[in-house]
């Protein structure tokens, strides 16, 4: 993300087991789209991860970041990217798919 930009952040509180990571990707790009990503998914089909950057390669700033807060009980996803409505949808995929409350920061 870059230096100076408006990063926009939801939180998941308690969410349950995660859609496997290529469906956020597809829900935010389509079927078959061409992303770069990284996570701890230990499977293409997996639904324990937790960590997972997901980029598509066709678009500038087209970037979204999940990172784990919190730990048992207290646990929350971290939903992040500098564009607000491609956050947002990617949070209310993953609230849809897991469950958890959802709430939003901007961090400036």
């Amino acid at each position: 993300m870059g230096r100076d930009a408006t990063v926009h952040s939801f939180h998941l509180s308690s969410p349950g087991p995660r859609p496997p990571f290529y469906a956020v990707a597809e829900h935010l790009w389509g079927p078959g789209c061409d992303i770069d990503s990284d996570g701890n998914s230990s499977s293409r089909d997996a639904t324990d991860w937790t960590e997972l950057t997901i980029e598509l390669r066709s678009a500038v700033g087209q970037r979204v970041d999940v990172d784990p807060v919190g730990d048992g009980d207290l646990f929350a996803l971290k939903i992040t990217s500098e564009d607000r409505d491609l956050a947002r949808r990617a949070a209310l995929f993953l609230q849809t798919m897991s469950g958890g409350e959802l709430s939003e920061e901007t961090i400036l």
